[in-house]
């Protein structure tokens, strides 16, 4: 099946989907009403991944010639999608308060691709072990390696899922020529990167006492992060001498809570004042460039040419919200307490969020004042693991396979 075949049959499947799902919603709006109903369509974010590059004229990997094939995919979608929101409005009656929301932006990726441990290892901050293979073992990982890149590109998740399947063993040791994680030194490491997709661009401090082989002390915490910080700072586009990284957070700026030390030390935006992808580094790549400038070219086969952006939307529609109002600020974590209170229902004091109350009616609000529990009950915080035993653990990791969250 050719490059342009494959991808016709994507947009198809996501046709199919997309109606299936429509037809899905109106019948749970006609036969199963409930208090509050969700429906995600996924494909408006497949289509952005996988096709933005055909309607972007400037993209490094816009190819004119497909122009005519796939330049209305993205466009496509939306106007399906839009289509199918119409007939779900008007199934729902207008008493039903309608919220449309995007956890995301979209936009097109950097061609500037960042190899973060490449670079920490090339300034001394991570260090991988001293290789024993001989030229044979050498040149066969980098074989495995080379296809499990084709076959990570190139197949869909269900055929990924059956490949692990039927050969788990062969799948471990792909993904471990792949991330090369197993190569690394940790009796020297002091800042690594996971540097795979389920986990945006970020290092971690290999802290003693947290790290299985960490070796920073605690007292040297800060200071090594502020060195990662200032070194990050020095990668710079080789065309333009641009900062490539202009922003990172401490852990502290973003998270919070009780589960707040599981995230990485530092967090690189890449979503807004920076413009940059991320590729796993290998130890026989060390002495190359940090960062690599992809040329302008058409693209070849299941490449990303979008990727996410930090502001989504947000449109509501409903008997108390105000007409033709702007709202901004609005954020993911606001949406419960909104619901909640839609619902008549005190909002917890100590919930992430707020009632977006910019959306209501002023008499809406004098009528159904927000309000707030204290919550004075005893709750128990979840442990780490949650509360799945292994088989519904198992299910729950092959739905997110079968969605294409995790490989």
């Amino acid at each position: 099946m050719t490059n342009d075949q494959r991808r016709s049959s994507v947009l198809e499947e996501m046709r199919q989907i997309d109606e299936q799902w429509t037809r899905v919603g109106l019948h749970l709006l006609q036969h199963r009403t409930q208090d509050v109903m969700m429906f995600v369509f996924m494909s408006i974010d497949t289509v952005q991944h996988y096709f933005w590059q055909f309607m972007d004229e400037t993209h490094f990997l816009h190819d004119p010639a497909a122009k005519s094939k796939f330049g209305n995919a993205v466009r496509d979608v939306y106007t399906r999608l839009d289509a199918a929101l119409g007939k779900l409005v008007k199934h729902a009656g207008p008493e039903t308060s309608l919220f449309v929301v995007s956890d995301h932006g979209g936009g097109p990726v950097s061609d500037r691709t960042v190899y973060l441990n490449r670079y920490l290892a090339q300034i001394g901050l991570l260090h991988y072990r001293k290789s024993t293979d001989n030229p044979f073992q050498r040149a066969a990982r980098g074989v495995i390696r080379s296809i499990y890149t084709v076959l990570i590109s190139n197949l869909s998740s269900r055929q990924k899922i059956w490949l692990a399947d039927l050969m788990p063993a062969l799948r471990d040791k792909a993904e471990t020529s792949y991330t090369s994680f197993t190569e690394i030194d940790w009796t020297r490491t002091k800042a690594f990167c996971s540097e795979v997709l389920a986990s945006p661009p970020s290092i971690w401090i290999n802290l003693k006492g947290q790290r299985p082989q960490g070796i920073v002390e605690p007292a040297d915490y800060e200071k090594m992060r502020n060195e990662v910080i200032t070194k990050l700072g020095e990668l710079k586009d080789p065309r333009t001498g641009e900062t490539v990284i202009k922003r990172v957070f401490r852990r502290e700026e973003i998270f919070h809570g009780s589960f707040a030390s599981e995230a990485a030390d530092l967090i690189l935006d890449w979503w807004g004042t920076s413009a940059f992808s991320t590729s796993p580094s290998f130890p026989d790549q060390t002495l190359e460039p940090p960062v690599v400038v992809t040329e302008k070219r058409p693209t070849k086969g299941s490449e990303w040419g979008g990727t996410h952006r930090l502001h989504g939307i947000l449109v509501a529609k409903g008997p108390h919200f105000k007409m033709n109002a702007e709202i901004s600020g609005a954020r993911l974590i606001d949406f419960a307490p909104t619901l909640l209170h839609l619902l008549g229902q005190p909002v917890p004091r100590d919930m992430d969020g707020k009632v977006l109350s910019d959306l209501f009616k002023p008499e809406y609000l004098q009528t159904h004042p927000i309000v707030y529990d204290d919550g004075k009950e005893d709750l128990q915080m979840p442990t780490p693991g949650g509360d799945y035993s292994e088989e519904e653990a198992a299910q729950v990791e092959e739905r997110l396979k079968a969605l294409g969250y995790i490989e």
